[in-house]
């Protein structure tokens, strides 16, 4: 399956009331990576997924969730747009993501049949609720669950194409769950393994863009052991271009503390955030602003492990 079928799959999956009313914010598409001055003493990397800046976070509804099984859950009503401010732990993105790492490499390490995660995904005024249920064991098969953000009854959506082969979306292409699991366990090789990845897309984007884009999603969007996660903080940790914007609190209105790298485009300023929870490494949203304002967002509200098989969308709560 094409990266340009996987796309559409994910689009297909989320509520038809989040589909574009127009065009797309020209900002997010045009933005180019902009040199920005370091915060810490750690030289560090800036872009991953070709996925996760490029594309509004509604459109990448189903690419995979962050390898945590207890990530909280958050009040859903009005959500709280970050604001910068004083940071009561490192206020450099190196030291921040230091100790992100430290806390993820001593998470217990769990796997299972799906890897099944809760997130909300919103852009501009558009918010939605969805769940993957996405399988890791060859022959079953996926399911996606869609909800409004303000509650309501779950719908069953489906993921066709979506197969244990293609589940994951890493370095703009789609992975399995074995093949995530033999990414390398230190920061070194990991940025290696990524690169060789980045020669063999032909991508355009920068190559520092590009290792952000790949690191945050390993932190937050793909079911890799504690080790990759640990690796890819140190990965970003290590990254010039990356800075603290100090504590914020996310669309849920769960409090972190963000790191980021911005783009000049034709059209403005695009910044593409990580939210990290540094009391327990774990990454919480990925936000998109454009002009000081927020865009898009996916921000994850739960994942975990089971060896369940695919629930009805009436089972859902």
């Amino acid at each position: 399956m094409s990266h340009r079928d996987t796309l559409h799959a994910l689009a297909e999956a989320r509520p038809r009331s989040l589909d574009p009313s127009g065009r797309s914010d020209p900002a997010l598409i045009t933005a180019h990576p902009r040199p920005e001055s370091s915060t810490g003493t750690a030289r560090r990397p800036v872009r991953p997924l070709v996925l996760a800046g490029a594309l509004p976070a509604v459109a990448l509804a189903a690419a995979g969730a962050i390898l945590l099984n207890n990530a909280p859950g958050a009040p859903l009503d009005q959500p709280a747009v970050s604001s910068p401010a004083p940071v009561d732990v490192s206020a450099d993105a190196g030291g921040l993501l230091l100790v992100a790492a430290g806390h993820s490499e001593s998470a217990p390490a769990t796997t299972g049949r799906y890897w099944v995660v809760r997130a909300e995904h919103g852009e501009g005024s558009r918010r939605a609720q969805d769940e993957r249920w996405l399988a890791a064991v060859p022959g079953l098969p996926s399911a996606a669950y869609v909800r409004h953000a303000d509650g309501g009854s779950w719908t069953s959506r489906p993921m066709q194409g979506h197969t244990a082969q293609n589940n994951f979306l890493l370095a703009g292409t789609p992975r399995s769950a074995r093949e995530l699991a033999t990414l390398p366990t230190t920061p070194g090789k990991l940025q290696d393994k990524l690169l060789a990845w980045y020669a063999d897309t032909g991508a355009t984007e920068g190559r520092d863009q590009f290792l952000f884009h790949s690191g945050a999603a390993l932190v937050l969007d793909l079911p890799v052991s504690p080790q990759v996660r640990a690796a890819a903080y140190r990965m970003l940790a290590a990254m010039p271009r990356v800075t603290s914007l100090g504590r914020v609190t996310d669309r849920l209105g769960r409090t972190g503390v963000a790191v980021a790298v911005t783009r000049r485009g034709d059209f403005g300023t695009a910044q593409t955030r990580l939210i990290v929870d540094p009391t327990t490494g774990q990454a919480l949203a990925r936000e998109t602003w454009v002009a000081d304002r927020p865009t898009s967002w996916t921000a994850v509200i739960a994942a975990r492990w089971s060896d369940d098989g695919l629930p009805e969308a009436s089972a859902l709560r």
